[in-house]
C-alpha cells in the first residue's frame, strides 16, 4: 500500500469525479459538477452516472474506472449502502482522496449506520484511500477552482475556515464575504471520520497562503490530534474558534447533526485559551474576530482613541471599550494644542471619546481630531464611529456621508494602526437612507476596512485580540 497522500494534493487535486453526477438541476450531483465549472477548475471534471452520456456539458462516465485519466479526489453523492463498492472502485484506480458528501451514517444514532461508517473506515484504510466527510460539503478553495456551491465568490484570499457545518460555512464565507473577508481554503469535514480537524489545523500552520484560521466546532474525533494541531497553528497564526454545543440541548443537536460528542463547556474554553486560540460564542462574534484579524494591522497595545457619533454614541463608546479592557486615556497635551489652534474653544472641553455632535461650525470634524489622535504615540487603536444617523439629517446626507467615509478610509490606510469603522445596520424606513449606508459599508469592505455593526462589537474584538499586559 502506498503511504498516505498529502493533502497538497487534496486542495490541488490535477483531476476530479463526481460520483452520482445528475442531469437534475436541482441536485447535489449537479451542484458539485456546475461548482468546479463556475469557479474555473482548470483539471479534467469527470461526472460519473452509468444512466447519462452528458452532465452539464461533460461527458459522463459510469463509473471510476471507466475514467480515461488519473483521478485524484472524488466527491460521492450517492446513498451510504454504494460506498463500499465506490471504495474498492477508487482503490482499483489509485484514487488517493474520497470526499463523502453521502451522509446517514453515525449521526443518525442508528446501530446499522454505525457499523456501515466503521466498516467503510475500515475499508478506506485497508485500501490507501484517504476520506474527507462523511456527511460533509467538502471543500471550497478557490485559487484551485474548488468549490462546492456555484455561487460562492471566486476572489480568494488568505484567511482559512473549518467547519463541521455544511450551511454554517456557506453562511460563513458570504458572509464574511460581504464584510471584505477573503477565503483561500474552506473546509466542511463532516463526521471527521479520517481527516481530522486536528490534522487540518497542523496543515494550515505551515500553508504559506494561509494567514488568519477561524473555525466552527461541535465537537471532534480526536481530542488529543485536535489540541496539538491547535496548538501548532495558534502558535504561528491568528486562530478563532467558534465553539458551538455548550449548552444541553446543543450537545444533544451537536450528536444528531454531526455524531458529534460537544463536551464540558468549561473545559472547552480552558482548552482553547492553552493552545492560545480565540474563543468565539456565536457566529457574530466569530466574523467580528475573522474580520479583525483579516483586515486590521496587528493590534499591540490597548490604548484607544474613540471619535465620531453625538454625546449619547461617545458615553456608550466609553461604556464599550472600558467594559472590554481598552483603556480610554484622555486627550494629551499635544492633541489639546492642536484643537486650541484651529478651535481655541473646544480645546478643554472635547475629550476621549469625541462627541461630534460638539465640533459643529468649529472648522473641527471628529476624523480630524482622530487623525491627530492617532498621530501621537499614547494611542495603540482607534474606534471610529461614522455616525449616520447625524447625517440622515442634512440636505446633502449622501454626499456628506461619503466624503466622511472616504476621508476615514484615508486615514485608516494610512495611519498604520488598527483602526475598527463603526457603520450601524440598515435600521431605518427610508429605502433612501437604506441604500446609502450599504453603499457606503462595501466601498469600506472593498478598499479593505474593517467594519463593525455596533461600537460594542468593535471594542469586544479589539479587546479579545489585544495582547494583555
Amino acid at each position: 500500500m502506498p503511504p498516505p497522500a498529502s493533502l497538497d494534493t487534496l486542495f490541488r487535486p490535477r483531476a476530479v469525479a463526481v460520483a452520482g453526477a445528475s442531469t437534475n438541476v436541482d441536485s447535489a450531483g449537479q451542484d458539485y459538477v456546475r461548482s468546479l465549472q463556475a469557479l474555473g477548475f482548470t483539471g479534467a471534471i469527470y461526472p460519473l452516472n452509468p444512466r447519462a452520456t452528458e452532465i452539464a456539458g461533460l461527458p459522463a462516465y459510469p463509473s471510476v474506472e471507466a475514467v480515461p485519466g488519473p483521478v485524484d479526489l472524488v466527491i460521492s453523492c450517492l446513498p451510504a449502502g454504494a460506498i463500499l463498492e465506490l471504495l474498492n472502485q477508487c482503490g482499483r484506480k489509485g484514487v488517493p482522496f474520497l470526499h463523502l458528501f453521502t451522509g446517514r451514517f453515525s449521526e443518525t444514532g442508528d446501530a446499522e449506520a454505525a457499523e456501515l461508517e466503521q466498516r467503510i473506515e475500515a475499508r478506506a484504510k485497508a485500501m490507501g484511500v484517504r476520506i474527507l466527510g462523511p456527511n460533509g460539503m467538502g471543500l471550497y478553495h478557490p485559487a484551485a477552482g474548488l468549490g462546492f456551491r456555484p455561487d460562492l465568490p471566486a476572489e480568494g484570499g488568505g484567511v482559512a475556515f473549518l467547519s463541521q457545518s455544511g450551511n454554517n460555512a456557506v453562511e460563513v464565507i458570504l458572509r464574511g464575504h460581504a464584510r471584505g473577508l477573503r477565503f483561500g481554503k474552506v473546509v466542511n469535514y463532516g463526521n471527521g471520520m479520517d481527516v481530522t480537524p486536528g490534522e487540518l489545523l497542523r496543515y494550515l500552520a505551515d500553508d504559506p497562503e494561509t494567514t488568519v484560521i477561524g473555525a466552527y466546532v461541535e465537537g471532534v474525533p480526536d481530542g488529543r490530534g485536535f489540541f496539538q494541531g491547535l496548538r501548532a497553528a495558534a502558535a504561528k497564526k491568528r486562530v478563532i474558534i467558534h465553539k458551538a454545543g455548550r449548552t444541553r440541548a446543543g450537545a444533544e443537536s451537536a450528536a444528531s447533526h454531526t455524531a458529534a460528542l460537544a463536551g464540558s463547556s468549561d473545559l472547552w474554553s480552558a482548552m482553547l485559551a492553552q493552545a492560545g486560540a480565540i474563543e468565539a460564542r456565536s457566529q457574530e462574534q466569530l466574523l467580528d474576530l475573522m474580520v479583525g484579524a483579516s483586515l486590521l494591522p496587528a493590534v499591540t497595545g490597548r490604548r484607544v482613541a474613540v471619535a465620531g457619533g453625538g454625546g449619547g454614541r461617545s458615553v456608550q463608546s466609553a461604556d464599550a471599550c472600558e467594559e472590554s479592557s481598552l483603556t480610554v486615556l484622555p486627550l494629551p497635551g499635544e492633541v489639546r494644542e492642536k484643537v486650541r489652534a484651529k478651535a481655541p474653544a473646544l480645546a478643554d472641553w472635547v475629550r476621549n471619546p469625541v462627541d461630534q455632535s460638539i465640533l459643529a461650525g468649529s472648522g473641527l470634524s471628529s476624523n480630524g481630531i482622530l487623525e491627530m489622535m492617532l498621530a501621537a504615540d499614547v494611542y495603540d487603536l482607534a474606534i471610529a464611529n461614522v455616525g449616520e444617523d447625524w447625517f440622515f439629517g442634512r440636505p446633502d446626507a449622501e454626499d456628506r456621508m461619503k466624503h466622511a467615509c472616504n476621508r476615514l478610509a484615508a486615514l485608516a490606510q494610512s495611519c498604520g494602526k488598527p483602526v475598527a469603522v463603526v457603520l450601524g445596520p440598515t435600521e431605518t424606513m427610508s429605502p433612501r437612507y437604506r441604500a446609502l449606508v450599504d453603499s457606503v459599508r462595501d466601498d469600506l469592505t472593498t478598499r479593505g476596512i474593517a467594519v463593525f455593526y455596533s461600537v460594542e462589537r468593535a471594542a469586544w474584538a479589539l479587546g479579545r485580540l489585544a495582547p494583555y499586559p
